[in-house]
């Protein structure tokens, strides 16, 4: 098993409390993540928040959310169910301020089969370029 660790960042010309407000909400997702068709909040046998999220091609993640700390805008999610070749994979978005305008990065933790690692951090860091993509645009509507 192999350590991975992917980051993408992006720059989007709002306020970053109106982008914080967006990843906070836990649901709506898809209204700016390509792909997501549904993403509805739910717990956890633990009793935290949790999310479903179900995509276009029928594969469903099942998130916990670890972590959502308005302080420092960070939100933090484990994804216990998905149809990806890694395991304990723990994501992280931070929205930061700079000059005004929020600064995100978005990354992830994960372990893969040595012989995927490659294939699947380029495969992430796809879907964290193309997710703030669609965050900048549907922040900036």
């Amino acid at each position: 098993m192999k350590h991975c660790q992917v980051s993408q960042s992006l720059l989007i010309n709002v306020p970053p409390a109106n982008v914080w407000g967006i990843i906070n909400a836990v649901e709506g997702m898809e209204d700016w993540y390509p792909g997501l068709i549904q993403s509805s909040k739910t717990t956890y046998s633990e009793g935290g928040v949790a999310r479903v999220c179900t995509m276009a091609n029928g594969g469903t993640l099942n998130e916990r959310i670890l972590l959502r700390d308005t302080a420092t805008r960070t939100f933090v999610y484990a994804i216990d169910q998905h149809p990806l070749p890694a395991k304990n994979v723990v994501g992280t978005l931070r929205v930061d301020d700079f000059d005004g305008h929020a600064h995100v990065t978005w990354s992830a933790q994960f372990t893969t089969e040595d012989a995927d690692h490659n294939a699947m951090s380029e495969m992430v860091n796809a879907m964290y370029r193309n997710g703030l993509s669609s965050l900048s645009a549907f922040a900036q509507t």
